[in-house]
């Protein structure tokens, strides 16, 4: 006797994840920030609204950052992914005559936006998954170079900012240079690059020369034919990135049926497209930072948060016995406070929650450098890992997809 049993088949749905991104632009006033971050975040339709960060302050940026911040979102269906994109703009630099004010700012936000992370992590008390929290720390550093001239100060600035962020050199209005001019910046650049050989400055022995490589990001063979640099002859020397980014667009393909973005300078002489590869880099550009290079960018920075994140709870170790003993008289204290004054203090209760939270912080710290300190070749416990635990799985990015109207 046999018989046939109909079970029911349960399907999961995937559910939504959030994916964050931040660049962060750097470069001397009046060479084109602004204008770039438009061309890179602009779609069809759109009205971004950018600040410009030329006449800021390094005041202004310190107290409000993110006043200087365009964002971009877009939802990815195939894989279910809500992207949040940021481009963070900054001062320009060179007005400062110590340049080292300008570095060190910038040196400090990356620094800040880690150690607001590293916050994140160790409250356990937040109520809610890091998964779905806006990812402050900075992915990559979009870093401007003017036309025609790379200068001592480019090179001291990248080399320095690039010992807390990997570099991507982009030089803009490089329709400025003819071919032949342009194919030679090039490859001063991507030499200079890579041996910058610039000697100790007069005056500021501290400083000292610099004769190594500058941190420059360096993308996978994959990804960079998938973005179509492969198959151009610029590939041996990218970056440096020659761009041409323009705050006036084709009218003619914006109102056509299918509407594209299509950022141009109209000369006397003729039109330079910033997305036509043959006038410039920018489309390249773009599909390696909002598309095809996501991913990459993502877990050089999970690599590179590790390791700050082991120095830095080391660092704290050496404070670690009187935060111990803080520990241990903190709820004494409370104990002696409410003795005196009794439960029904509207002060007393709020005194008892402070004592609480700063024990759980203290708890909390002391189990993650446990973790990190326990074997330095295992991936710690961190809101990079749940992000890639069960349902938080890394994004495949498809190049035959259409993005953001350009296609």
């Amino acid at each position: 006797m046999s018989f046939t049993v109909d079970i029911p088949q349960h399907h999961t749905r995937k559910p939504w994840t959030h994916r964050f991104a931040k660049l962060l632009i750097v470069g001397s006033g009046g060479v084109g920030k602004t204008t770039l971050c438009q061309c890179l975040l602009s779609v069809p339709g759109s009205d971004l609204k950018l600040h410009d960060g030329t006449a800021t302050s390094h005041q202004q940026f310190l107290e409000d950052a993110e006043s200087l911040c365009s964002t971009v979102s877009w939802d990815d269906t195939a894989d279910k992914v809500k992207w949040v994109y940021k481009v963070q703009d900054t001062p320009g630099y060179g007005d400062d005559l110590n340049i080292m004010n300008s570095i060190h700012l910038l040196q400090q936000y990356v620094e800040r936006q880690n150690k607001i992370w590293l916050a994140l992590e160790m409250d356990k008390g937040r109520g809610i998954d890091l998964a779905d929290v806006e990812d402050p720390r900075v992915d990559l550093c979009l870093f401007c170079i003017q036309a025609h001239r790379l200068r001592p100060v480019d090179l001291r600035f990248m080399a320095e900012l690039g010992k807390v962020v990997p570099i991507l050199p982009i030089v803009t209005k490089s329709d400025s240079m003819t071919i032949r001019e342009a194919a030679t910046y090039r490859r001063e650049v991507y030499r200079k690059l890579q041996n910058p050989q610039l000697p100790e400055p007069q005056g500021s022995a501290a400083l000292g020369g610099i004769s190594s490589a500058i941190n420059v990001f360096t993308f996978e063979d994959g990804t960079l034919e998938r973005a179509g640099l492969l198959q151009s002859h610029q590939s041996q020397t990218v970056p440096p990135f020659l761009v041409v980014a323009s705050n006036d667009v084709s009218q003619d393909k914006l109102d056509g049926q299918d509407p594209v973005f299509w950022p141009e300078r109209r000369y006397p002489w003729g039109v330079s497209e910033a997305f036509n590869p043959q006038h410039s880099d920018l489309l390249h550009l773009r599909l390696l930072l909002l598309k095809e290079a996501c991913d990459e960018l993502s877990a050089a920075k999970r690599a590179r948060y590790t390791q700050w994140r082991r120095k830095a709870l080391a660092k704290q170790r050496h404070t670690s016995p009187g935060r111990m003993l803080l520990g241990l008289l903190l709820p004494v204290l409370a104990g002696f406070v409410i003795a005196k004054t009794g439960f029904g203090s509207e002060s007393t209760k709020q005194a008892v929650n402070d004592v609480s939270h700063k024990v759980r912080l203290h708890k909390i710290t002391v189990k993650i450098r446990d973790d990190d300190g326990d074997d330095q070749h295992q991936e710690p416990k961190t809101a990079d890992n749940h992000r890639h635990s069960e349902g938080h799985q890394p994004v495949a990015r498809r190049s035959d997809r259409k993005f953001l109207g350009i296609f």
